[in-house]
C-alpha cells in the first residue's frame, strides 16, 4: 500500500495550558478522530521537544503513545518514534535549505519503549559529529513517515523554509493564548503553500482544525480556507481536472522547444505539444513564464541556483517541459518526471577536404590494394620466369633451342639479348598484360597460355573495378579520411570548446579511462553568442560537442551540406525528462499522462514530424549539396590522364635523347 508521507508538527508556547501540560485538546473526541486520520498510515514519527521543560512535553508525548488506565486514549500507540531537543535555524537562515543541526535526546522513561531500539547509537554519534550532514542523513531518513515538533510560533516561521515538504502533512497546535485571526491564518496558509509548495496543513486553534485547498476556487482566484467539520474530509489533488487552476511553465529554445512566431514565451515543438497536451487534458490555466537567460541553470558561488534549476528551487515556477539529462544537478531541490526521451552527446569536428580532380582515379583502390597489385606483377613474373626456364632446360639439341624463340614468339632483338634483357621483357610483358594493355606478341607455348589465362581472369577483375569506380567517383565527392573514433580525436590534439557550463562534466566521464581523461583536459568552456558549429565548420583545430537529436533539427544543415562530421562514437547516451520541484504534488498527474503519450507514440510522433518539418524547411540547400544523377565531365576532371600523358611524353622525350647521344655521338 502506498504510504503518504506525513509530518506533524505540534507548536506550543512556553506559558500557555497547553504548554503546561494541559491535555483537554487531545481528550476531545472530535479531535482525537481528526488525528487519528491524519495519521492513519502512519507508523515512524520523529518527535521535536524544543526549548522547552522536557517533563511537561514527554508528559503529553507519553499521552500519544500510551493507552489504558487514565490515558485510555492512545492515539500514536503502536507507533515508533524518535526524539530530538530543538529545531532551531541560525538567526542568518537555513543551512543548504534546512534548519541548523538539532540534538537528538532519548530522555523519558515512560517513552522509551516506543523508541527505536538503535537510536541511541545514532544520538552518540550525532552529539559528537556535530556536523549538518551526518544530521540530515539521519533526519531524512523518516522524510516519508511523520515529524512532532514542540515550538513556539517565532520557532516555527523561522524553520517553516527548512522544515517543509511538499509532499508531507502537518498539523500545528496553537497555544491557547496565541490566537490566530481568519486572515492571518489565511495568509500562513497561502504562504506555505507559494514559498514550500506544501497544503497538507491542518491548523488546530482550540477545538475548530483549519486547513487550506489551494486548488478550490476562490472566486477569481484559487485558494480556499476550510475549516474540518467531518471526519474523513481532508483536501486533495484532483484527479483528472483542476478547474482551470493556473500552472506555471518554464520553458526556452531548446533541441525540441522554438519560438513560435516572434513571441518571446510561446513555444512550438515536441515539448511544447506535450505540454498542450497536458494542460489541456488536465484543465489548467497556462501561465507561460518569461524564458531565463541561464536556460537549465547551474550551481553559482553563493550556493544558489540560476536559470530553471533555480527558479523551481525557489518555487517560482511549478514544471519545466523541457528534457534534461537525468543525471545529478548538485541540487536536491528539483525532481524528474518519467523518461519521456534518449539522446548522445556526440563529438563533431570539420569534415575532411574533397580529394582533387587530378587525384581521384587514385582513389578508386586503397593504397595496401595498389601495393598488392604491384606485388602480384613482380610474383607473377618470377613465376613466368620459372616456367619459361623449366621449358628452356626441356630443349636437348641446339636446334630445338633455336626453335624456343619462334614458340615464345620472340623478336629477333630479343632473341640475342642478354639474359637480363629477357628477364627484364617479361616483367614489362606481365604489368602490360596486367593493366589489359594491348599485347602483340603472344606466346605460342601451351604452358605459358594456361598459366597466362588465369592471369588475364584476375587482370580483368581488376580492370572491370578500376573502370567502374571511375564512374562513380567523379559523380560521388570523395573525401579525405575524417576522425572516426574518440582515440583520432585525443591524438589529434585539438580543443573542444563547449557552451554550456554543464558539458564539462556531461560529456566525457571522469576517471573511466586515460583517453577520456585526455580528452576532458581538452574540454574549454566558451561562452558566446555565436554557433560553435559555425566557428568549428571553418577551422580543423577545433571541435565542440552537441546532442545527437540536434543534428536533426536546427542543425542538420551542417551536416547535410557536408560542413562538419559527426564522429560515430558518442561518449555518452542520456534519458532525459522534463522536471518539477522536490516532492511536487503534480508529479504524479505530469508522470500519469506522460505515460499515457508515451504508450500511444505521441511524442515520438511529435520528434518526427519536427524532424520532417525541418527537412523540407532546408531542403533547397540540401538538394544542392548533394550530387545529381549525372555529371558533364569537363577537362579539369581529365587532370589525371593528361599528367599521365604528360609525364610519358617527358619520359619518352628524355629516353629518345639518351639513345640518341648513346648511338650517334658516343659510338
Amino acid at each position: 500500500m502506498l504510504r503518504l508521507s506525513l509530518v506533524v508538527i505540534m507548536l506550543l508556547c512556553r506559558k500557555g495550558p497547553q504548554a503546561s501540560g494541559n491535555l483537554d485538546w487531545l481528550r476531545n473526541t472530535t479531535v482525537q478522530a481528526h488525528i487519528v486520520e491524519i495519521f492513519n498510515q502512519i507508523d515512524d514519527i520523529d518527535i521535536v521537544i524544543g526549548n522547552q521543560d522536557p517533563k511537561d512535553q514527554m508528559d503529553q508525548i507519553d499521552h500519544l503513545i500510551r493507552s489504558g488506565g487514565s490515558n485510555a486514549s492512545g492515539i500514536f500507540q503502536w507507533k515508533r518514534f524518535r526524539v530530538y531537543e530543538q529545531t532551531f535555524s541560525k538567526e542568518e537562515g537555513c543551512i543548504g535549505g534546512r534548519s541548523s543541526v538539532i540534538t537528538p535526546v532519548v530522555t523519558s522513561t515512560n517513552v522509551t519503549e516506543a523508541l527505536e531500539e538503535d537510536f541511541e547509537e545514532v544520538v552518540k554519534f550525532i552529539k559528537w559529529d556535530r556536523s549538518f550532514e551526518t544530521f540530515a542523513k539521519v533526519w531524512d531518513q523518516n522524510q516519508y513517515q511523520g515529524y512532532i515538533v514542540f515550538a513556539n510560533m517565532t520557532s516555527f516561521n523561522k524553520s517553516m523554509k527548512c522544515l517543509l515538504d511538499p509532499a508531507a502533512t502537518y498539523f500545528v497546535v496553537l497555544d491557547s493564548e496565541e490566537r490566530f485571526t481568519r486572515d492571518q491564518a489565511w495568509a500562513l496558509f497561502r504562504s506555505v503553500w507559494r514559498s514550500r509548495g506544501v497544503f497538507r496543513l491542518f491548523l488546530l486553534d482550540g477545538f475548530r482544525i483549519h486547513t487550506y485547498d489551494p486548488f478550490a476556487k476562490n472566486g477569481s482566484s484559487f485558494g480556499l480556507l476550510l475549516e474540518l467539520a467531518e471526519v474523513g474530509y481532508r483536501p486533495t489533488i484532483p484527479q483528472g481536472d483542476f478547474n482551470g487552476y493556473p500552472l506555471r511553465i518554464d520553458m526556452f529554445w531548446s533541441t525540441y522547444t522554438v519560438p513560435a512566431g516572434n513571441s518571446t514565451i510561446l513555444f512550438q515543438g515536441a515539448d511544447a505539444m506535450v505540454c498542450d497536451v497536458f494542460v489541456e487534458t488536465l484543465n489548467f490555466t497556462a501561465i507561460h513564464l518569461p524564458p531565463d537567460k541561464n536556460n537549465f541553470g547551474s550551481l553559482l558561488p553563493n550556493g544558489t541556483f540560476d536559470g530553471v534549476i533555480g527558479r523551481l528551487m525557489r518555487h517560482k515556477s511549478d514544471v519545466s517541459f523541457v528534457g534534461f539529462f537525468i543525471k545529478d544537478y548538485f541540487s536536491r531541490e528539483i525532481e524528474f518526471t518519467s523518461g519521456v526521451y534518449t539522446d548522445e552527446l556526440c563529438c563533431l569536428v570539420k569534415k575532411a577536404s574533397r580529394v582533387p580532380e587530378y587525384l581521384l582515379p587514385i582513389t578508386i583502390f586503397p593504397p595496401d590494394l595498389w601495393g598488392l597489385l604491384f606485388l602480384m606483377g613482380i610474383v607473377c613474373s618470377i613465376v613466368w620466369i620459372f616456367l619459361r626456364t623449366g621449358i628452356r632446360m626441356r630443349a636437348k639439341t641446339r636446334l630445338e633451342r633455336y626453335h624456343l624463340a619462334e614458340l615464345f614468339n620472340l623478336t629477333n632483338t630479343t632473341r640475342d639479348a642478354p639474359l637480363y634483357r629477357k628477364m627484364f621483357q617479361i616483367g614489362v610483358d606481365t604489368y602490360i598484360l596486367l593493366v589489359s594493355a594491348p599485347y602483340r606478341r603472344f606466346t605460342r607455348s601451351g604452358t605459358e597460355r594456361l598459366f597466362l589465362f588465369g592471369f588475364l581472369l584476375v587482370s580483368l577483375i581488376f580492370v572491370s573495378m578500376f573502370q567502374s569506380g571511375l564512374s562513380s567517383i567523379f559523380v560521388n565527392p570523395v573525401y579525405y579520411k575524417d576522425i572516426t573514433s574518440l582515440h583520432q580525436l585525443d591524438a589529434a590534439g585539438i580543443r573542444i570548446p563547449v557552451k554550456y557550463a554543464g558539458f564539462m562534466d556531461d560529456v566525457f566521464p571522469a576517471n573511466y579511462s586515460p583517453m577520456m581523461e585526455s580528452l576532458r583536459s581538452k574540454l574549454v568552456l566558451q561562452p558566446t553568442s555565436q554557433s560553435l558549429l559555425s566557428i568549428v565548420s571553418k577551422t580543423t583545430h577545433l571541435a565542440t560537442v552537441t546532442r545527437r537529436a540536434t543534428l536533426g533539427l536546427d542543425n542538420a544543415i551542417y551536416v547535410s551540406t557536408k560542413q562538419l562530421f559527426m564522429i560515430p562514437e558518442c561518449p555518452r547516451l542520456y534519458n532525459l525528462a522534463y522536471v518539477v520541484g522536490y516532492h511536487s504534488v503534480l508529479l504524479e498527474q505530469v508522470n500519469a499522462v506522460l505515460l499515457s503519450m508515451l504508450n500511444g507514440g505521441l511524442i515520438n510522433h511529435w520528434i518526427a514530424q519536427m524532424n520532417y518539418n525541418v527537412t523540407l524547411h532546408h531542403w533547397e540547400q540540401i538538394r544542392n549539396s548533394q550530387s545529381s544523377d549525372f555529371k558533364v565531365l569537363t577537362v579539369i576532371d581529365m587532370q589525371f590522364p593528361f599528367y599521365l600523358l604528360v609525364i610519358g611524353l617527358i619520359v619518352s622525350t628524355a629516353a629518345f635523347v639518351a639513345e640518341l647521344i648513346y648511338f650517334k655521338f658516343m659510338n
